[in-house]
């Protein structure tokens, strides 16, 4: 039974992130005016995330994180952030979120938004290799960078490949490693992952793709990888972009079902009454567009997805989350967006400009579905393919868009 805002009188969000926050404004929108507590694992006031390989490792100076919220915007809606604050376990007989610091915070409704933390590699020494995270990281990463001179990223994925566009623009050499022929092919499809290939290339990025990693020993300023064609690459610095895992574990034994992330359902609740999921960590059972059970790893789906379930929580509702997953990206200075979920079956159709061209966009489906739209630089474009996406809408509606606005004509195909 879902409980209603009426009736709630503490509100405990575990993650002090985009969802998170999100959640909270949900709740406040939805008419909830009890208290909420947020859980913040970091000191940091939380802060834009993707800006640390979008924008900040690129400036000058000492990077400026950018707030999500202030305090004063937290206090005028009668939220209360605690951080440092990290939740180690969920009692759902007794409702409380047991922290670290050995507290036990009462709930009526819980929104576990703990988001995600990367994959790494460990050295045949058993030390960690370092990775993209948090403020700290990018001290780390522009230091080694600048003694240095040479950075080996292990990953071609978002962060891999901002990381290779930023350092590369700054007179420091790049070495790429990826176990695919093609980077982001999931995510850019086919065509347009070999013309990021080939941009990455043109920039002076060493690319070492089709390999995988076997084992990596040594320390800053001197490691050694063991790759999977038998040669070695030796390198100075090493970051690892290799993906993400669900921050799930302290849910371990609470009762909760759990699959790489929560599982919830289309409204954001979890099997356990009073609890619920947003963002990263939440393993989605059904959406009108995407593949049954999956988990969406992008900060627009945190913020949109967040604000949802907060939603949903306060009006004791179950509207159904549809919105879909959104990307963006910038490198070397053209901007790529995408809508959308591409899947390995699909066909490419170029509806405006095309390979090589400053701007182009790029559709993809099968079966008459519309799964995913990709551009370069097109970005008004994008909407009315947005629009299509969320009615969950056929090839051919995507094609009306495309002769709607003049943009087919002589079309490419290609099978991604």
């Amino acid at each position: 039974m879902t409980t209603k805002a009426d009736s709630l009188e503490n509100v405990v969000i575990v993650g002090a992130s985009a969802a998170g926050l999100s959640a909270a404004d949900g709740l406040r929108e939805g008419g909830y005016d009890g208290p909420i507590i947020i859980l913040g694992d970091e000191r940091h006031e939380p802060y834009d995330r993707p800006t640390l390989s979008k924008k900040l490792l690129a400036s000058q100076g000492e990077p400026q994180l950018h707030a999500l919220r202030t305090r004063e915007r937290l206090e005028a809606a009668d939220v209360t952030l605690l951080l440092g604050h990290r939740a180690v376990g969920l009692d759902v007989d007794r409702h409380y979120v047991v922290t670290e610091n050995g507290d036990a915070v009462p709930w009526d409704a819980v929104i576990v938004a703990t988001g995600s933390r990367p994959r790494t590699l460990v050295t045949t020494e058993a030390e960690p290799l370092p990775v993209l995270r948090t403020p700290a990281d990018l001290h780390v990463l522009r230091e080694a960078a600048a003694r240095y001179g040479h950075v080996t990223l292990i990953g071609a994925g978002l962060i891999g490949l901002e990381v290779a566009a930023s350092l590369s623009g700054h007179q420091v050499e790049v070495t790429l490693i990826n176990d695919l022929d093609l980077p982001l092919r999931n995510v850019l499809g086919a065509p347009v992952a070999e013309e990021v290939r080939e941009l990455h290339s043109r920039h002076g990025v060493d690319l070492l793709l089709g390999v995988s990693v076997e084992s990596v020993s040594g320390g800053p300023g001197s490691y050694s990888v063991q790759l999977s064609n038998g040669s070695t690459h030796r390198t100075s610095f090493i970051l690892v972009g290799i993906g993400v895992d669900a921050n799930d574990e302290w849910l371990d034994g609470s009762g909760l079902a759990l699959d790489e992330g929560v599982v919830v359902d289309a409204a954001g609740r979890a099997n356990v009454p009073g609890v619920w999921a947003a963002g990263d960590v939440a393993r989605l059972l059904s959406h009108p567009s995407l593949p049954a059970s999956t988990r969406v790893e992008h900060w627009t789906h945190a913020i949109e997805h967040g604000r949802h379930v907060g939603l949903n929580a306060a009006r004791g509702t179950s509207v159904p989350y549809a919105g879909v997953p959104y990307f963006w990206t910038e490198q070397y200075g053209r901007r790529f967006h995408g809508y959308g979920r591409i899947r390995p079956d699909d066909t490419a159709l170029f509806v405006e400009g095309s390979l090589g061209d400053e701007e182009y966009l790029v559709l993809y489906g099968s079966d008459d579905e519309l799964h995913a739209v990709v551009s370069c630089g097109c970005v008004r474009s994008l909407r009315g393919y947005r629009k299509v996406l969320e009615r969950n809408g056929s090839w051919r509606e995507a094609l009306d868009v495309a002769r709607h606005t003049n943009l087919v004509g002589d079309v490419a195909l290609h099978t991604n």
